[in-house]
């Protein structure tokens, strides 16, 4: 037996209404009830909002859901906690990153087992969905599911093992079997028949179709209440408002229902929720998303010995059978009409599908779902020998405990409603360089890089900012110019260099890819401004171009014209690396890009020469630096300068690399580039600034250059940004995109 007795629970956790959150909070709660004192039970929960949650005393541990590091340290906090197994909540939408692919960064540094409980499960999921399910699998003792169907899909479309995986019905609180008449006096409903749907409102929820089933079903059973109860969830709050619910209520008043729908927008305790339910004659889930493999709010009524009207959704259709409910087809208003009349016209079938639903889910009380909890975490702790605890920082050269955490704040502070400032006078923008493109195109892909990542508003302020900043810059007659910049009186200034034409077709693909959806269509449109009819003759503008072209690729792959100018321009950058010591033409302290560029090449071109070539790059970036420890700037360079950009773009190259062949001997030069931002390097001072965010404009041989401009800066940033994908590459085979 382990040295250890404890449970930790992680995932959502709040004891309101349903869902995971009201799962993960009673299943926590039953199993300590039921376990005792002797084991106590701790709950590590996840925050989706900045300001988090007010959350019970057993919540030990938060995470923000975006921040990957939180996830390492939660693993090292369960890691040095007193506990032996512990049981996670899995949901795609749960957890931050790809997928919810950051809850891998958890489960691979957490030396404890791992109980694993599947909240979908998906028959036809996407390559990168079933990669993420399948490492879980791997990384978990066992997989526990809700339904049968589940158990099926695990087998077929993932290829997991049965002895792997464990059926526990979702549980439901032992509520007597009442009169439904018993709580309507409460809800001023007394007399009237009740139909009810409860949980987070979303366009899928089909509740307008049950809706336009009321007028037939009041025409016959003119006292009848339909209550729609719950809050819109939180994501179509941030995406749309409250449009869905707004028509709903629209149709309510074009049909004339006013007086036989009630809509309570609003989260409720539990307590409450069962009292709504105690009040429910008929519960409906007009459910339009089918695939649907576990619903609590299903489980929870018919375990109140509800009747229920509902959709052949997976889970409806597995607990409804055996004449325990009723289905109709979706986007059925006749259907439901007819189904809920029938059972408000016949009181014996309505009792009769109430009593079945009641019998059936006594298995699934809490009482009795937390002894199947702890009988397999028995089972678990028995067979799995006791592991001691390391901090995730030293199990490898790159972990997301021993990183700097990413953050905009000097972004920020250099950037006003046009653009970034040029340069900066210490830690304060310098206004009198005005703003160049240049720094735009790149702080473009940085503040959309780090909203994709963290979803920060802040990133997206500015992600909006710099894109309108280019668009500003298009010539209205001839869109294929661009001017240089603006002096700050928001003057245009000179015209944009080939090496800046390629940063811009950079941004604008990475846009295309991977930027806010919102604004996606005006990269498109703007990418096509500026792609030129003819090559970049450059080859740092060709580099920074073919980076833009492939990102535009993995969206439109079938775009002709976009691969052809990506062929061309990779012929202008192989013509330039044949150059003997090609580092020192390149001209400019980003050179690793050349290797990079045939990294993400060969990731796209099935091509040997292509992948010997990329090989050849990055062994001679990993010489040249001294295997990431020296940066100095190229050509004369009398006062021994050594500059961001160099080591933010080789840790970009080495990380391309490491993502299309996994070889761990790149981590070690990678976390040497780190460290020289941190102040391993010549002069043992740290060029990267833990108080701003900033990052120092350059090394010398007398210091550091005390400016954080915003080339510096942002490189710096892209830096820290492609290192904590990197973290959820390594030893991993999901693929994320760097």
């Amino acid at each position: 037996m382990n040295r250890y007795r404890g449970i930790a629970f992680l995932g959502n956790y709040l004891p309101r209404a349903c869902g995971i959150a009201t799962f993960t909070h009673d299943l926590a709660e039953a199993v300590a009830k039921r376990a005792g004192d002797d084991q106590p039970v701790i709950v590590a929960a996840m925050n989706d909002l900045p300001e988090g949650y007010a959350y019970p005393d057993r919540v030990k541990f938060e995470l923000r859901q975006d921040y990957q590091v939180d996830y390492a340290r939660a693993a090292d906090f369960l890691n040095f906690s007193h506990i032996d197994v512990v049981s996670l909540q899995h949901e795609y939408g749960i957890f931050g990153g790809d997928h919810g692919s950051n809850v891998l960064t958890f489960l691979r540094e957490l030396n404890r087992p791992a109980v694993v409980t599947l909240h979908t499960v998906l028959e036809q999921p996407t390559s990168i969905q079933k990669e993420i399910l399948c490492e879980i699998s791997a990384l978990s003792e066992k997989l526990v599911v809700m339904s049968d169907r589940a158990f099926e899909f695990l087998e077929d479309a993932y290829g997991i093992a049965q002895d792997k995986i464990v059926n526990i019905p979702h549980g439901i609180h032992d509520a007597p079997f009442i009169d439904p008449s018993y709580y309507k006096d409460k809800f001023g409903v007394e007399g009237r028949r009740v139909l009810l749907t409860f949980g987070l409102l979303t366009p899928h929820k089909g509740i307008e179709y049950m809706i336009d089933a009321l007028p037939e079903i009041v025409k016959r059973h003119p006292k009848t209440s339909y209550v729609v109860l719950g809050a819109t969830h939180p994501g179509v709050i941030r995406r749309n408002g409250e449009a869905y619910r707004l028509s709903l209520q629209r149709k309510v008043r074009d049909l004339g229902l006013e007086n036989h729908v009630i809509f309570y927008p609003r989260f409720v305790e539990l307590a409450e929720l069962l009292e709504y339910l105690g009040a429910t004659d008929i519960f409906v889930t007009p459910y339009l998303y089918l695939e649907q493999i576990t619903s609590g709010a299903l489980s929870y009524a018919m375990g109140t010995g509800k009747a229920v009207v509902s959709t052949p959704y997976w889970h409806a259709e597995e607990l409804l059978a055996d004449g325990r409910g009723c289905l109709v087809p979706p986007r059925d208003s006749k259907a439901l009409a007819r189904e809920i009349n029938g059972l408000l016209d016949d009181e014996v079938k309505l009792s009769t599908i109430r009593k079945r639903a009641y019998t059936y889910c006594r298995s699934m009380v809490w009482s009795s779902v937390a002894r199947s909890y702890l009988d397999l975490f028995d089972d678990i702790r028995s067979r799995v020998p006791a592991q001691f605890p390391t901090a995730s920082d030293m199990r490898s050269p790159i972990a997301a405990t021993n990183l700097p955490m990413p953050k905009i704040d000097h972004l920020l502070r250099l950037s006003d409603d046009t653009g970034p400032a040029r340069h900066a006078l210490h830690a304060i923008p310098d206004w009198n360089f005005g703003y160049s493109l240049d720094d735009a195109a790149v702080t473009l892909v940085a503040s959309a890089k780090f909203y994709d990542i963290y979803k920060n508003k802040e990133a997206l302020k500015l992600t909006e900012i710099y894109l309108a900043f280019i668009q500003t810059l298009i010539d209205e007659n001839d869109q294929t110019q661009l001017a240089q910049g603006l002096d700050y009186t928001r003057r245009k200034v000179g015209k944009a260099s080939n090496e800046t034409l390629g940063k811009v077709i950079w941004a604008l693909g990475y846009m295309v890819l991977r930027g806010p959806k919102h604004l996606t269509a005006a990269a498109y449109d703007l990418f096509h401004q500026v792609l030129p009819p003819s090559i970049i003759d450059s080859p740092r503008g060709a580099g920074y171009a073919v980076l833009g072209a492939s990102n535009y690729m993995q969206s439109f792959p079938g775009a002709t014209a976009v691969k052809r100018f990506l062929f061309a321009q990779l012929k202008t950058i192989e013509d330039h690396v044949a150059l003997s010591q090609w580092w020192e033409k390149w001209n400019s302290a980003d050179w690793p890009v050349a290797a990079q560029v045939f990294c993400v090449a060969a990731r796209h071109i099935d091509n040997e020469d292509i992948r010997k070539l990329a090989k050849r790059l990055i062994a001679e970036s990993i010489e040249i630096t001294a295997s990431g420890t020296v940066f100095l700037r190229q050509g004369s360079n009398p006062e021994g300068e050594e500059l961001p950009a160099t080591s933010a773009t080789f840790i970009e190259a080495l990380g391309a690399s490491f993502y299309d062949n996994r070889d761990s001997e790149l981590l070690k030069p990678i976390r040497s580039a780190i460290d020289w931002f941190l102040g391993a390097n010549r002069v043992n001072a740290a060029l990267y600034n833990f108080s701003t965010g900033g990052c120092h404009d350059a090394l010398t041989s007398a210091g550091i250059n005390r400016n954080q401009g915003t080339e510096s800066t942002v490189y710096c940033l892209l830096a820290f940004l492609s290192l904590n994908q990197i973290i959820g590459l390594e030893d991993s085979s999901f693929k994320d995109k760097l």
